[in-house]
């Protein structure tokens, strides 16, 4: 569970930065926006994340192995406004496999951390049953985020 301002990203984790533009539908008359849109920002850096490991949601979807959300919290610092540029960062955090653990930090053009997310989702096959050990292409994409976090080690 995150713990406000307790949960961050570990430097040495494997991780993707993207940069998301508020858009003016995603504010509301105080140029504040919705709680809900960091739901989608923290989806978009998620989407950038697997498909740079070779795991997109169409591979996914070609070898039958969905990845459903079981459970995903984001705990709010600080409002983001309209006009701004957010950096969305999805990193994984290892140790959960076969279930892939993700934490997000979405920042402001100042770097103000504004939101902390994590998400659990689960490999099921095309029954919906979860799988209780990697299929061959999970291993692959947990192998290739294994390699990327030595990469990053001091």
């Amino acid at each position: 569970m995150i713990r406000r301002g307790r949960l961050r990203i570990d430097p040495s984790w494997d991780q993707e930065s993207i940069d998301l533009p508020v858009r003016f539908n995603e504010v509301d008359s105080m140029n504040v926006v919705w709680h809900g849109h960091y739901v989608a920002y923290c989806e978009c850096a998620r989407e950038a994340f697997m498909a740079g490991r070779g795991l997109s949601y169409r591979a996914m979807d070609d070898h039958d192995t969905p990845a459903p959300i079981a459970r995903m919290v984001l705990d709010y610092l600080h409002p983001a406004r309209g006009g701004e540029v957010l950096t969305a960062i999805c990193a994984h955090r290892p140790g959960g496999e076969p279930k892939l653990e993700l934490v997000y930090e979405i920042r402001n053009p100042a770097g103000r951390l504004l939101c902390v997310a994590e998400s659990l989702q689960v490999f099921i096959d095309g029954e919906g049953q979860v799988f209780m050990s990697a299929p061959p292409m999970v291993e692959a994409f947990f192998a290739e985020t294994a390699r990327r976090r030595a990469e990053r080690a001091p």
